[in-house]
Parts: structure tokens; C-alpha cells; sequence
């Protein structure tokens, strides 16, 4: 008996150690691109970068209008997750990215490649602290988090 419980204690354990985190990401990092823009390319490595610095629970979704097939894919990644709204509202306008609240589905800011990786880090942080909810110390001097968002802009894909 005392064997059995063992065993069964070191099977539930390893399927926890084993299981992978499912957990939803509190925010959505909308990646606009084209291969061709230069701030797309500017922005690919910096928001690479500054999503290893943040360290949130945070996911990127890449919306590449560089081919029709790419398009096509990426506006299948926005129905999956639910943001259809904010990959109409600029698919076709590259080389920015939108802060999305992944359960209000709100855009919560917008980053561009005009900033450090550091402070891509820093606003994507504070974004994603607003999106679960959690306290933020801020500093009166300090603005909103991020760069402005572009005005909307929805351009078929090319051929």
C-alpha cells in the first residue's frame, strides 16, 4: 500500500513538474510589418528585445501584410485570439505595434521604433500591469505609457 502511495505521489508530481503553463497572457503585442518597411525591421529586433526585458505575461502577434498568404495567416492569428477589430483597424500600416488588454480586448497603447528596447520594456511592463489589474508606481512627470497610436488605416493585401 505504502509502495502504491509513493507511486502515485511521484506520478501526480511529474505531471505537474511536465505540464505546460496554459495561462492566458494578460496582453496582446500587435507587431504591424511589412518585410520591405524599414521601421519594421527597426521594430522586429528592438520588440524582440524589449519582450525579454519586460518579463510579463505578454504575447506577440505578428500581422505581416508582405504577401497575400501572410496576410492571410495573420488575420486567421486575430480571429484566434479574438482581435479582428484592432487588425482592421491598421492592417496595412507597418512598423508600429499595438498594446492590446487580452480579456477586454481594449487597445491599451501603442509602441513604435522611435524608442529604445528599454523603453519598449518599460511601457510594455506598465501596459501590462494596467491589463491584470496590478498596482504601478508612476512618476508625475512621466506621461502615458508608449508612443501614440497612428490614425486608423485598413489597406487590402497586395498581389
Amino acid at each position: 500500500m505504502k509502495i502504491a502511495s509513493v507511486a502515485l505521489a511521484s506520478a501526480l508530481l511529474s505531471l505537474v513538474i511536465a505540464a505546460p503553463a496554459f495561462a492566458a497572457p494578460d496582453v496582446y503585442v500587435v507587431n504591424f510589418r511589412h518585410a520591405e518597411d524599414a521601421r519594421s525591421q527597426q521594430l522586429d529586433s528592438q520588440l524582440a528585445t524589449a519582450l525579454q526585458i519586460a518579463q510579463v505575461n505578454a504575447e506577440e502577434v505578428v500581422v505581416d501584410t508582405t504577401t497575400a498568404a501572410k496576410w492571410e495567416k495573420s488575420a486567421h492569428d486575430a480571429f484566434n485570439r479574438d482581435i479582428v477589430p484592432v487588425f482592421n483597424k491598421w492592417v496595412g500600416l507597418p512598423g508600429f505595434a499595438a498594446v492590446v488588454d487580452a480579456k477586454s480586448k481594449s487597445i491599451i497603447g501603442c509602441l513604435d521604433a522611435s524608442r529604445s528596447a528599454s523603453d519598449m520594456a518599460r511601457d510594455i511592463k506598465t501596459m501590462a500591469f494596467t491589463a491584470s489589474g496590478q498596482p504601478r508606481i508612476t512618476r508625475a512627470s512621466t506621461g502615458a505609457a508608449g508612443s501614440p497610436c497612428p490614425a486608423t488605416f485598413n489597406q487590402p493585401p497586395t498581389q
